[in-house]
């Protein structure tokens, strides 16, 4: 069995982070330089398309590991996501109400009706942000304390430049 550290959530999702960044810098490298002029620089593609593959089967497990450590707060995870949905569809959300001079160059008067006026958006976005805040302390908490093992050659090829 391959050599295993145990690491908290929130390393864990670093190193996620990272090994999809890598896997983005390679995709493009291989794209970018599978054909070109015979005189540009020369990188061995297939190499980078090798890494590549493994690189994917790393961030692959290692996204399964965190699917089955989160299970049990995945509920949160999934609240937080909506409510800050909702927090983008209050932020976008028209507010004009009252009669107004429209219509450059010739200017006419237009009346709105808001059925959520600016001051029950702005009390609404601030009940949603403070339960978001709340969700993501309670995430931070559970994304320190909790552990899962990886693999040793995973986290290594995470921290490689």
């Amino acid at each position: 069995m391959a050599d295993t550290l145990n690491i908290t959530l929130a390393k864990a999702l670093k190193l996620k982070n990272r090994l999809a960044g890598k896997v983005a810098k390679l995709t493009q490298t291989v794209q970018l330089y599978n054909s070109t002029q015979q005189t540009a620089e020369q990188i061995d593609v297939r190499a980078a398309f090798a890494e590549r593959a493994d690189l994917v089967r790393r961030l692959t497990d290692l996204k399964d590991a965190l699917a089955r450590a989160n299970a049990p707060i995945q509920r949160d995870i999934f609240d937080l996501a909506e409510l800050k949905a909702e927090v983008t569809l209050l932020a976008a959300l028209n507010t004009k109400h009252g009669t107004l001079l429209e219509g450059y160059p010739t200017a006419g008067t237009v009346a709105y009706v808001a059925q959520f006026r600016k001051a029950d958006v702005d009390a609404m976005t601030d009940a949603l942000e403070r339960r978001i805040d709340a969700l993501q302390d309670k995430l931070d908490t559970f994304n320190a304390q909790a552990t899962l093992a990886v693999d040793a050659a995973t986290v290594a090829a995470g921290e490689q430049k």
